[in-house]
């Protein structure tokens, strides 16, 4: 279960839309908020640069404690805010680890599309980089108030598709329901079995039908089924979660996650991601369409190998930006 929830904060309102839903998973679990923002200091501090700064410090810090006193009073859940100086995704994700958090909830810009840039140059590498499960809030349209939750997530969706890294997602995905009342839907996209077939010299290989193996198809189709309803009732009994199986046979695996998601009521998708930090292709080709194809939150949660890998390297991306700024003083 959630003990301690990040919530990364800027001032701004985008930012802001992730208050409410991050007290109102806090509540549920039981959990402590803490609020941080990361000061970026002016790239060259003079003398009258240097009171600029220092106000801009200070205005944050009263700025947390009025977000901190308005959680306190208003969502009734304990509150510790900070305020750090440097890169705000890395010194993010540094603080998560250092607080030991169990769940950074953000807000994104939303966009969708062809755009590598549509989380957020933050955001984005907060994905990257974070060894903690991030919740990864869509933005509302209309104004709302600063602790106003959009409502409780009532169904969670778990993509799998067999493997251990698909199944990474599970537990934190267990602990959102818990907090917040919700049940939990596992969803297995299968791919049909193409049908082994003598290859056509005369077509080009870009054109070469793909045709199923119906028979084939229908074996895995029932074997999966079996395997991932087995999975539901045996979690359903460990957790004491609501949690059903469903599933589907589509050669596109995220649009299908996408489809399946808009049609059974789902309020959050639920995945597990890939890769290394600077990747820019970490979260992998199904987690990144389900990302950019669907309005829905995010959890998304990355392989401890992998986290700790990239941990190392940002730990030494650290030592040396210090080491260039003393070499630079």
């Amino acid at each position: 279960m959630f003990k301690t929830i990040l919530v990364p904060l800027d001032r701004s309102a985008l930012a802001e839309q992730a208050i409410g839903q991050a007290a109102l998973i806090a509540r549920g679990a039981k959990a402590a908020l803490d609020l941080v923002l990361v000061h970026t200091p002016f790239p060259f501090v003079g003398h009258a640069e240097s009171s600029i700064d220092e106000a801009e410090w200070s205005a944050e810090h009263t700025y947390l404690e009025a977000v901190q006193k308005d959680l306190e009073s208003g969502a009734g859940v304990p509150v510790t805010h900070t305020v750090m100086r440097g890169a705000p995704a890395q010194h993010i994700c540094a603080h998560a680890a250092d607080v030991n958090a169990d769940l950074v909830v953000i807000t994104s810009h939303g966009r969708t599309g062809i755009s590598r840039a549509w989380l957020g140059s933050v955001a984005d590498a907060v994905v990257r980089h974070s060894a903690t499960p991030v919740l990864m809030l869509r933005p509302t349209d209309t104004p709302q108030a600063r602790l106003a939750a959009r409502h409780s997530f009532r169904r969670i969706l778990i993509p799998l598709d067999g493997s251990r890294l698909a199944a990474d997602a599970i537990e934190p995905a267990v602990d959102l329901a818990r907090a917040t009342g919700a049940s939990i839907v596992l969803l297995r996209v299968l791919q049909p079995v193409p049908l082994l077939i003598a290859y056509d010299g005369t077509v080009p290989f870009v054109y070469q039908p793909m045709v199923v193996d119906d028979a084939a198809t229908e074996i895995v189709l029932e074997e999966a089924t079996q395997k991932l309803a087995a999975l539901a009732h045996r979690l359903q009994d460990d957790e004491g979660v609501p949690i059903s199986a469903e599933v589907v046979l589509d050669s596109r695996v995220a649009d299908a996650i996408v489809h399946f998601a808009r049609g059974h009521d789902i309020d959050v998708i639920a995945m597990s991601t890939h890769g290394r930090g600077a990747s820019r292709w970490l979260l992998g080709s199904v987690a990144d369409k389900v990302l950019r194809g669907s309005e829905l939150p995010v959890l998304l949660r990355r392989p401890v190998t992998v986290a700790n890998d990239s941990a190392r390297d940002n730990a030494a991306e650290e030592r040396q930006h210090l080491s260039g700024m003393a070499t630079v003083s």
